[in-house]
């Protein structure tokens, strides 16, 4: 898909959708050629991020859409990754004990170190949705303050979503009430007509009785 002028994203969206925005991040110090794209619509939130191996080898994307309605809040965060920096001095301790056997490989695994130590701080953006779940997005801690930026954003479009929402059930709960008078009205009405009928053919039985008995 051709990048947009509206988001600056690769996304899409149908022409009923309005209040586009959207942006790119790098999603690591390291990989920053890589980018993470989100963006949102007065409908759904979308997301396109890379998948990683070690934090440096690229391993394909993963793509999520997510409708206004499934979320619940928007969050960000300052993230401490342990993993990262676990695999970083593990790399590292590879890397300078091959130094003497193979140097490539030494010097490999020393850039693998590098690109997990890059990654020990980030910047994480979550969707929690009403049932307790999450959806995060990690980018690099670089990216933080046009992540909170974007993430403000969404937030309230969320709260629009929301209250529109809660406008319609409420616009429904009262055309409901209203059907239901209407229809217990209407129902009353027929018994009061049933009821005006019955008494008339009650007053006209005995009148028709007694002219008959004259004529016998």
């Amino acid at each position: 898909m051709a990048e947009t002028a509206q988001t600056m994203t690769e996304f899409t969206y149908a022409p009923g959708e309005k209040n586009i925005i959207g942006d790119r991040f790098s999603p690591s110090v390291v990989i920053f050629w890589l980018k993470t794209s989100v963006a949102a619509s007065s409908t759904r939130v979308q997301y396109k991020a890379p998948n990683t191996l070690f934090g440096l080898i690229p391993l394909g994307a993963s793509t999520k859409t997510i409708p206004l309605r499934n979320i619940a809040s928007v969050d960000t965060n300052t993230r401490f990754n342990l993993g990262s920096l676990v695999w970083g001095l593990i790399f590292l301790f590879v890397g300078f004990g091959m130094f003497d056997s193979n140097a490539l490989v030494a010097i490999v695994c020393l850039l693998v170190a590098v690109a997990n130590f890059a990654n020990v701080m980030s910047a994480t953006l979550t969707f929690h949705d009403p049932s307790g779940g999450a959806n995060a997005i990690t980018v690099s801690i670089l990216e933080k303050d046009k992540l909170m930026k974007l993430a403000q954003e969404i937030q309230a479009r969320v709260f629009t979503d929301a209250d529109q929402l809660r406008h319609e059930e409420s616009m429904h709960m009262a055309e409901k009430q209203y059907t239901a008078q209407t229809n217990s009205v209407l129902i009353q009405q027929q018994m009061l007509a049933n009821q005006q009928t019955q008494a008339e053919q009650q007053a006209q039985a005995p009148a028709q009785s007694e002219q008959n008995q004259p004529g016998e």
